[in-house]
């Protein structure tokens, strides 16, 4: 039952974020993050753009581009290292998983998304996080983030230079 409930936070912050940045459009360079907080569970969910991960946007073909999703799969797995979260907060990886968005008929873009779920054991002491997305990712240019914490609701831009967010 925690899960459904933190699920329906994230779903919550869904819901009040700004129509412009629920419903973004695929653009290149840039990848999108949700996070929420409630409790002890932080819930993030990432939309990225398959090109940066990948260096092309159709469904995989060949054998290389089928590795090339595996591997970045493999990566995003790697939650702890994507999102790391204020070491005082002592959280966890509870789950994490990624999938990438079938595209609809005649669609070219192949997007990916991963969910993270964290249990922190203090988590008045989580203050924010740092992104290891752009070291995994390169040539992503902007991490686009809207939280959703007992502090309110924030958005900010993050990049390989300031990859820092504060709550």
């Amino acid at each position: 039952m925690p899960c459904r409930r933190s699920l329906l936070v994230l779903a919550a912050c869904c819901l009040q974020m700004p129509t412009s940045f629920a419903q973004h459009a695929h653009e290149h360079g840039v990848a999108h993050l949700q996070i929420a907080v409630e409790g002890h569970t932080v819930e993030a969910s990432f939309d990225l753009p398959g090109h940066d991960l990948l260096g092309f946007e159709h469904a995989p073909v060949s054998d290389a581009e089928k590795a090339a999703v595996a591997a970045a799969g493999e990566r995003l797995k790697q939650a702890a290292e994507i999102l790391r979260l204020s070491p005082a907060a002592q959280c966890t990886v509870a789950d994490a998983t990624f999938e990438t968005e079938t595209p609809e008929a005649g669609a070219e873009h192949v997007d990916f998304v991963a969910r993270y779920r964290f249990s922190c054991a203090e988590p008045a002491a989580l203050a924010g996080f740092t992104t290891g997305l752009f070291k995994a990712f390169p040539s992503l240019g902007e991490l686009a983030v809207q939280s959703q914490t007992p502090q309110g609701v924030r958005e900010q831009e993050l990049t390989a230079s300031q990859p820092e967010y504060r709550f």
